[in-house]
């Protein structure tokens, strides 16, 4: 399972990615240690993704971050039993942060494609 963030998005907040992003990989097996042109070749699905399309908000103590959900996205790659997809949010020189996806085997055939649903991150108050 894959979920991270960039150390720019953890000293800058939820507003740097949102201001930042402008497009996110569907990938396989995405590190928090991989480079932008690293998860670019791991890369089988993108999106483009606005500063718009990322919703911050407060919700009692915590702040949540929304991301959009993209349906209908033809996959350039397979993806087997047991091979972990997330979804990775990049700028144009960065990544950003990764929400983990769930699995699925993706056989690249005509008609396959992919659905990434809307997401949702939690940001706890401190305690």
């Amino acid at each position: 399972m894959a979920q991270f963030t960039s150390n720019a998005v953890l000293i800058n907040g939820v507003q740097y990615l949102k201001d930042n992003v402008s497009i996110a990989h569907v990938c396989k097996a995405p590190a928090k240690s991989d480079t932008l042109s690293q998860i670019q070749a791991k890369s089988f699905a993108s999106i483009a993704v606005a500063s718009a399309d990322i919703g911050i908000a407060v919700v009692g103590d915590n702040v949540v971050m929304s991301t959009p959900a993209k349906f209908g996205l033809n996959p350039s790659a397979i993806a087997t039993a047991g091979e972990d997809t997330a979804t990775v949010f990049c700028s144009g020189t960065q990544v950003l942060g990764c929400i983990d996806a769930t699995d699925r085997i993706i056989t690249n055939e005509t008609g396959d494609t992919i659905d990434v649903p809307a997401g949702q991150v939690t940001i706890n108050n401190w305690s």
